[in-house]
């Protein structure tokens, strides 16, 4: 009977439930009815009344009671047939449907009624939801009317569970089952949607997404359906990426903090070489030339003419020295030019003071305005590559080439030195913090930095830069 009820809609299985009820009082009164008559046939045929009955007296008593008993019988008989045959009809209606479902689907190509279609689907359906979803209905009570299979399984429940606590199946926490009891007497919406984190009886932690949807638009319904999905790995996925973005987050800031002490090192080593600079040309050359203009004997003139010329080739000296060091802090034609007029002259006057051999081609004649602080980054990579290729690649020439299209400025410097395996060197870190600043700066600028090596096969640097038009 309870299989075939899980086809039956909730009107018809209303209407045989209260059917039911009333055959149980139909059988409950014939029995009643059952026992007085035996009661009163007993007392009517004792002893006593034996005695004082005559032969006739008894066959008129046989007569009443048999005449009543069959009236009895009748109207009780009456009273179950009209109970039984709707029910009984209703189950042999499905039976017959279900049988006709088997046979068509084993035996037979013949399509199928509407009843029976839909019956089936309804257990193709009724199968699939019960292994695959986990849902239950529950009484206002918050007492389990149904859990399907699903469920039970995931809950790791073996026993039945019908008729009780809905929050006490669910976790084994006090606390927990608060919770839940408060958002189900609050979830008074047609649909209210709850993620809960919770315990089961191993004692792991579990995350489910809870939505309850309350059925009272049904007629004599108080009951909700909880339908649940387990959200557990999708809570954990976000924690972890949480975790990792605060850690990068951690790592950012450590690496800005880090960058920052290096840039404000690298600040302190430049103001230490300008003012080794200063001291060793310049400081030296004013001292020299003290020492030179004391020493002047204006008594003699031919010595005093050529004390003079060596005071003039010392001031010539400390000129050059003195707009090198200028021209390295704060290069003129960078503010006045631009940045290929200042590499230009970069370029230039590196060749001149070191001796070596730098060269410079603009190919296809750049000569445009950017934005100052692009400008000064540009100049200050070029400069740091060009000083690096001095410091580290032994070379005989450094080849400088810009060209330029409607949205890039690109810029190379070359050279034919010692090179190095880019395989096997970290190319921002392992040889010093220079590189690491062109990189850093590129980056501030929008740009791109790379850097390609070979064993003594020289050195390239590129540097691609946006043009804002």
């Amino acid at each position: 009977m309870g299989l075939l009820d899980t086809y039956l809609s909730d009107r018809e299985r209303s209407l045989l439930q209260r059917r039911r009820s009333k055959i149980s009082g139909a059988f409950f009164l014939l029995f009643t009815i059952v026992i007085v008559m035996s009661y009163i046939i007993q007392n009517q045929l004792s002893e006593e009344n034996t005695v004082l009955m005559t032969q006739e007296d008894i066959k008129d008593l046989k007569i009443s009671l048999g005449l009543l008993s069959v009236f009895v019988l009748g109207y009780l008989g009456w009273i179950l047939f009209k109970l039984i045959r709707p029910t009984y009809i209703t189950y042999l209606d499905l039976i017959t449907d279900l049988l006709a479902i088997k046979n068509n689907i084993h035996t037979s190509d013949r399509p199928l009624s509407s009843r029976e279609n839909t019956l089936l689907r309804f257990r193709e359906l009724n199968f699939a939801v019960n292994n695959a979803v986990l849902y239950a209905t529950i009484t206002d009570e918050n007492r389990i009317a149904y859990i399907s299979k699903k469920f039970e399984e995931y809950l790791g429940h073996n026993e039945d569970l019908t008729f009780r606590k809905f929050e006490e199946v669910l976790t084994y926490k006090h606390n927990q089952h608060h919770k839940i009891r408060k958002i189900l007497s609050t979830a008074t919406g047609e649909l209210v949607n709850k993620e809960l984190r919770l315990t089961n009886h191993k004692g792991e932690i579990f995350w489910i997404e809870m939505s309850i949807i309350n059925m009272d638009n049904l007629k004599n319904s108080h009951r909700r359906l909880i339908v649940c999905h387990d959200i557990t790995k999708r809570k954990h996925a976000g924690m972890e990426m949480q975790r990792v973005n605060r850690n990068k987050f951690v790592a950012e800031v450590q690496s800005q903090k880090d960058l920052s002490q290096q840039i404000m090192t690298a600040q302190e080593d430049e103001r230490k070489r300008i003012a080794k600079d200063i001291h060793d040309g310049i400081g030296q050359m004013l001292t020299a030339l003290r020492f030179s203009i004391d020493g002047i004997d204006f008594s003699n003139k031919d010595k005093a003419e050529e004390s003079l010329h060596s005071v003039k080739e010392v001031f010539g000296q400390l000129i050059k020295d003195v707009r090198a060091v200028t021209f390295s802090l704060a290069p003129p034609e960078l503010t006045d030019h631009g940045v290929a007029s200042a590499i230009r002259k970069m370029s230039s006057m590196v060749g001149n003071f070191t001796g070596h051999n730098v060269l410079y081609e603009n190919i296809s004649e750049f000569d445009k305005r950017l934005d100052n602080n692009v400008e000064v980054n540009i100049y200050r990579v070029v400069q740091e590559a060009v000083n690096n290729a001095l410091k580290y690649s032994e070379s005989e020439y450094i080849l400088i080439t810009l060209d330029h299209t409607d949205s890039y400025l690109k810029i190379k410097v070359e050279d034919d030195g010692k090179g190095f395996n880019p395989k096997l060197t970290d190319t921002f870190k392992g040889t010093g913090n220079g590189l690491r600043f062109m990189k850093e700066r590129v980056n501030y600028i929008g740009g791109e930095l790379r850097i390609s090596s070979e064993l003594n096969q020289g050195t390239t640097v590129h540097i691609v830069v946006p043009i804002e038009k």
